[in-house]
């Protein structure tokens, strides 16, 4: 979710509203809006026709996301744009570019950063009164190709895969573009760090593949497109997909269980949505069977997990496709892959062998803050509960896959999967503690991000930070509270 401000929350709260847009090209000391705002940081010419554009959405299971542009029309008043354009030798093309948004009456440093990109399509409208710009986000640059000259001399990589994926984005060759540049030129993007949120990813990977957990290694043989490379071989085996930030900066998102306590997630109900939502029971969805292969020799995967859920498998039949997972990076060798291999096929099937139950409906427009990836509740008094045999649904949490926002209407549209997260209310609670499972005895660290507060009674599978379950045992009281291990 977007972070927001109080004074763009109360705005957005009245009824009647009037939504500004700005636009910025870097380095440029004029701005250009829809409507008035106020202490404008630049001079503001209100040449701003339309914005359009910044559909989102992810792919959860092939660790894939759409690259999200928008498109600013912008009056060309008396010439003044296509002098603008003439200033630069390349006409704009690849200039860094920031939409904001927020309302009337507000003042210019309230507004919100919807996205930051570059110029990367240029084109005047049919009547040729104005020019249409489109700013594109950073994943544009991922369609280079990494591991140049790996036709000539193989490249080998070895690592935790979220650190190599910070060192082929950053790589220059020379070693002064962050903490990741190891490699040489050829080798990485040499992105900016200024366009990558290194410390979110490593937030990520610390709390989801720590250390070794995950550990890949790599011989490269040929020229990579990156965007490609990076879904198919780490994005894809350790679920995870790539995001945007409001900033414009590059990061990922694992799926992962809400935490309430310290997270923050709009909630959507009744109120929140115009007119009846769909929904669709999603059968067609549905993944009951799993190939993961790994152990790649150079010409081959040497070794192919399958696996399948069986109760679902003979009550439902097979799903529509076998999911198939293919990771070069992973071999035997490594005491852990193993484990990141098995965990990985049982995600998919706790989440996908009984079919995820698909939800689309039209929002207010302040709902636009929920992206892509975000886990949220859902309420709404006439969706059925299919599991209970009742109609409405009650804090049932799905996940985002579609987000579309129409900015001329103030109007958004949302997609939603269900997680398989819905059976509780998750809420950290701390300090660092041992917990020993009554079944088994096994104890084991849990941490902030670890725990997490049931009602008593409740029985509940204890999962660590990495979802690898633990153990399945009722909650009980502890401490003055109730918990249990995510």
């Amino acid at each position: 979710m977007r972070a927001s401000n109080a004074t763009y929350d109360t705005n957005a709260a009245y009824d009647y509203q009037r939504v500004v847009y700005l636009i910025h090209f870097d380095g440029e000391s004029t701005d250009y809006v829809n409507r008035k705002i106020g202490s404008p940081t630049n001079t503001l010419k209100q040449y701003l026709m339309k914005l359009t554009g910044l559909s989102q959405s992810v792919v959860p299971e092939e660790g894939r996301a759409s690259i999200g542009n928008v498109v600013a029309t912008i009056a060309d008043v008396d010439d003044e744009i296509t002098a603008l354009l003439a200033t630069d030798s390349y006409y704009f093309h690849r200039r860094k570019t920031t939409v904001k948004v927020g309302y009337v009456g507000m003042n210019e440093s309230d507004m919100l950063i919807i996205m930051t990109g570059w110029v990367t399509g240029l084109k005047m409208t049919k009547d040729l009164d104005a020019w249409e710009f489109t700013i594109t986000d950073p994943q544009r640059w991922m369609q280079r190709k990494i591991f140049r000259g790996a036709e000539d001399t193989s490249v080998s990589i070895q690592g935790n895969p979220l650190n190599l994926l910070l060192a082929l984005l950053t790589s220059t060759g020379n070693g002064t573009n962050g903490d990741y540049d190891w490699y040489e030129s050829s080798v990485g993007l040499g992105m900016s760090t200024d366009y990558i949120d290194v410390t979110d990813i490593e937030s990520v990977r610390d709390n989801w593949f720590p250390g070794d957990s995950n550990y890949m290694k790599f011989t490269i043989t040929k020229r990579e497109v990156a965007l490609k490379w990076f879904q198919r071989e780490i994005f894809k085996p350790l679920n995870i997909y790539p995001a945007i930030t409001g900033e414009g900066k590059f990061t990922v998102k694992p799926l992962k269980p809400p935490i309430p306590a310290i997270q923050t997630v709009q909630s959507f109900s009744d109120s929140d949505m115009i007119g009846l939502p769909s929904y669709d029971m999603n059968l067609d969805a549905m993944i009951n069977e799993v190939e993961f292969f790994y152990d790649h020799d150079g010409d081959d995967y040497q070794t192919q997990k399958f696996d399948v859920d069986g109760t679902s498998l003979n009550n439902r039949g097979p799903g529509s496709k076998v999911l198939q997972i293919k990771s070069k990076g992973y071999h035997s060798s490594d005491p852990h892959t193993t484990d990141a291999v098995s965990n990985r096929i049982a995600h998919v099937l706790e989440r996908w062998s009984t079919p995820p139950l698909a939800v689309s409906f039209k929002t207010t427009f302040d709902k636009w803050l929920s992206e892509p990836g975000d886990v949220v509740p859902i309420t709404h008094s006439m969706l059925p509960d299919v599991e209970a045999g009742t109609k409405g649904l009650s804090d049932y949490y799905m996940e985002i896959i579609n987000r579309s926002v129409d900015w001329h209407n103030n109007l958004v549209t949302m997609k939603l999967l269900g997680t398989g997260f819905d059976r509780g209310s998750y809420g950290a609670i701390s300090p660092i503690m041992i917990i020993t499972s009554g079944s088994s005895g096994t104890s084991w660290s849990v941490s902030v991000a670890d725990a997490a507060k049931y009602e008593e009674g409740w029985e509940v599978n204890i999962y660590d930070s990495a979802m690898r379950k633990k153990a399945t045992r009722n909650a009980t009281s502890w401490m003055g509270g109730f918990f249990c291990g995510l």
